[in-house]
This record gives structure tokens, sequence and C-alpha cells, in this order.
């Protein structure tokens, strides 16, 4: 019995031994990974397909949205950068790292954007992890009879809630709607920017108030700041970047 029990105890210590021999092993398989490595980004899941159709958009943006999305996968945004999200009167700029002094400043503008375009194209952001996200959104929207100021704000709030869901350390500013010289526009973009105003103290961005900059006294655009009524000059982004200058940098 003595024997019996000293061979069974000598083969338990040499499978334990074996099997420990093993998970080392593997550990150290899981550690001898090349870090260094380059892999190539997903491209497939941050950006939108290049047939996507977005409902809100005009004929024109139809065409120009996929295009400016191939830009962007071309050149692809760094972590810690400082991304200009929205329409025409963002992409107009161009180079931003210029404008404002900051090569970490990258241009994710589209011509004709709406908020629902603006919500497709949020997985790029959201991989890429922006240090700080400044949206101007929503005047393409309120050209339409179909889109009301509730509709506007409520998407606008669902593209802050969504970057900071899941990217909590990036800074959100958030624009107020600029006016235009279309009258009957005023009672839209005025009440978008009042909803805007009231959800700050609840919602996760610090609002810049750029309505006022840029109204005249009749409470449409000033002319000494616009090209044509809707996008900006060479003096209205001025005023723009004056604006902001502090939170850059």
């Amino acid at each position: 019995m003595n024997r019996l029990f000293g061979r069974s105890l000598l083969l338990t210590i040499f499978i334990s031994f074996q099997a420990c021999a093993q998970i080392e092993t593997k550990e150290e398989e899981n550690v001898e990974v090349d870090v260094t490595a380059n892999y190539e980004i997903p491209a497939e899941n941050i950006y939108p397909s290049s047939d996507i159709i977005i409902t809100t958009h005009s004929d024109w943006a139809k065409k120009h949205y996929p295009k400016r999305i191939q830009e962007f996968k071309q050149n692809p945004l760094q972590t810690d950068d400082i991304v200009f999200l929205g329409n025409s009167i963002t992409e107009q700029v161009e180079d931003w790292g210029q404008k404002v002094n900051n090569a970490k400043a990258k241009n994710r503008g589209i011509a004709g954007d709406t908020t629902e375009g603006v919500l497709a194209r949020l997985e790029e952001l959201i991989y890429f992890k922006p240090a700080k996200a400044f949206i101007l959104i929503g005047i393409n929207d309120l050209f339409r009879d179909d889109m009301s100021a509730q509709k506007v704000y409520d998407n606008i709030i669902r593209i802050v809630r969504r970057i900071n869901t899941n990217n909590p350390e990036t800074k959100i500013y958030l624009h107020t709607i600029l006016p235009t010289t279309t009258s009957s526009l005023k009672s839209k973009i005025k009440q978008t920017n009042s909803l805007l105003i009231k959800a700050e103290k609840v919602e996760s961005y610090k609002l810049i108030r750029l309505y006022k900059e840029f109204s005249n006294e009749n409470d449409t655009m000033n002319m000494s700041l616009s090209s044509d009524g809707v996008h900006l000059n060479n003096n209205g982004y001025e005023v723009w970047i004056k604006k902001i200058k502090e939170y850059i940098n």
C-alpha cells in the first residue's frame, strides 16, 4: 500500500509539473507579440460605406458626401487631435491647422451635410478619440420644411451624447447656429439655439455663442462677415477664430 501510494504521489507531482510548464510556455508565447507591427486601420468599420444615402442631403450633397469620406480615409485622424466637425462653413476653411496655428486641428467639414450625416460618420471620432471636437451643424437641416427646430436640436444632442458616451475625455465645444439672410429661417434658428442654451446646463458640452457675433439688428446675417448670406468671408472666420481661440490651445 505504501509503495503504491508513493508511486501515485510521484505520478501526480509529475503531471502537475508538466501542466505548469505548459501554462508557463503559453504565457511566454502571449508575451512574445510584435507590438511594433503596423496594423491596418479597419476603415470598413469606422467610415460610412460609399453607397450610403442620407435622406436629408440634397442631390448634390449625396454625391459630395462619399467623396469627402474617401478623403478622410486617406488622411485619417490621430489620437488627441482637435477636430472641426460640420458642414460647408467648416469645410471651406480647408486647413484648420494653419488657420488656428495648431497642427493637431483637423477639418471634418462636409459641404451640404446635416445632423443625420454627422451621426452617420461619428465612428471615426469615436475610434481615434480626439482631445477636442468643435461642432457647428444644423443650418442645412433648418432649410428643409420637414425639419423642425426640435428635430434638429434632438439630433445635435444625439451627436454630443454619442461622442461623450464613447469618449468621455473628449471635450466638446458646440456652436449656436449662425444667422442667414433668409428671413423665414429666423424663428427656427433662434428656437434651436434657445434649446441648445438651455441644455448646456445638463449636457456635456461647452456652448460657443456665435449667433450674436454674426447677426445684425434684424436678426439676419451681418453681410460684412459673409460671402453670400450663409457662408463666411475672411472677416467672418476671423471673428469665429477669435471667439474660440482660448479653447483651442
